[in-house]
């Protein structure tokens, strides 16, 4: 240095630069780490918090773009080769209603339509949107529950709930054979049930005994059982549906008879008689709602056309599944595949 001047340490030079630069950073002294102040300390942790937050629900969104995109494809035959990726874009708004989760939205379709494959009639009754379709399915006047191609349960309308006493949150996730008690002779004849199904795609009048939560058994009545496939008529899982069953009593001697209601209540079959006069006779011909060959080939020219316009936007545009515009075009073609669902299901 020069002759008069005064020097000062490197260390000591850096932390006094820093501490005017950075609020709240005091010097130290040489060969200490530097240690943020209580306030910096909170910043960083809060930042911290925010990123982990946005990855979780940048991963929720991802695994439920999956999920939709999955189901679509069972329920409909799509087959576009469009691939929407990490999309998050879903056909019912998340709410505190099962039926208006998207997973719920897809397994429904995917049932109604299976059910009018398997069984060549609605699963639900008159004209049906698909915005609808799901709380009409789940809160119909019988029971419907469909489990996976590993027998777990991913569907239970309002009435299977009641009946099995559970929550949607422990009735989807919960293995199939928990339905019936943990009997030998139960669960094979289940299993024979359910083998039957997927061979012959469908089996009607079904009578069998099962379980709720709380122990009770009650017998099944008249029940539909059929087959959910893929488009490559490949098993993805199988679905049940019916509206008696009877309670047993602990000596195995039959209990109270029970029919289902609207909105999923179980009611005596009794009183359900009384309360439902019978439907005057009318000579008028039931309206039918069925599409047209043109109705249904405009319907699927129009998604040919969406699907064209995504791949454009990805192929020539150089755009991802992160840009709006190909989230955009994604929606709409979800939208298209929608109304020709309805078509076809409903």
């Amino acid at each position: 240095a020069p002759p008069g001047k005064q020097t000062m340490p490197c260390a000591a030079f850096t932390a006094g630069l820093a501490s005017r630069v950075t609020p709240g950073l005091t010097s130290r002294a040489a060969g200490q780490p530097w240690s943020p102040q209580p306030q910096q300390r909170g910043a960083l942790l809060l930042t911290a918090a925010k990123s982990k937050r946005d990855q979780e629900r940048k991963a929720a969104k991802r695994a439920e773009a999956k999920e939709l995109n999955a189901s679509f494809a069972a329920a409909t035959g799509d087959a576009d080769g469009v691939d929407t990726g990490d999309i998050a874009v879903a056909v019912a708004p998340s709410g505190p209603a099962p039926y208006e989760g998207t997973g719920c939205v897809m397994q429904s379709l995917a049932i109604c339509g299976s059910y009018k494959e398997k069984c060549g009639e609605k699963l639900l009754d008159g004209t049906v949107m698909v915005q609808e379709a799901a709380e009409r399915l789940f809160k119909a006047p019988f029971v419907c529950a469909s489990h996976d191609a590993d027998d777990v349960f991913n569907y239970g309308n309002q009435a299977a709930l009641s009946l099995w006493g559970l929550p949607w949150q422990e009735f989807v996730g919960m293995p199939s054979t928990k339905s019936a008690a943990a009997d030998d002779g139960i669960q094979t004849e289940r299993r024979e049930l359910l083998d039957k199904a997927a061979e012959n795609g469908v089996i009607r009048n079904y009578c069998g005994v099962r379980q709720a939560r709380d122990g009770r058994k009650f017998r099944v009545e008249d029940a539909i059982v059929w087959t959910i496939t893929n488009k490559d008529g490949e098993k993805t899982g199988q679905a049940v549906r019916f509206d008696k069953f009877t309670w047993l009593n602990e000596d195995g001697s039959e209990g109270d008879a029970m029919t289902v209601a609207e909105n999923g209540k179980l009611v005596p079959a009794k009183s359900a008689v009384s309360a439902d006069p019978a439907p005057e006779a009318t000579d008028e011909p039931e309206a039918t709602d069925a599409p047209s060959p043109e109705a249904i080939a405009a319907a699927e020219n129009a998604i040919e056309e969406q699907a064209t316009e995504v791949r454009r936007l990805k192929d020539e545009e150089g755009l991802t599944n992160s840009d709006p515009e190909v989230q955009e075009a994604v929606a709409a073609l979800l939208v298209r595949k929608s109304a020709l669902a309805s078509m076809l299901f409903f």
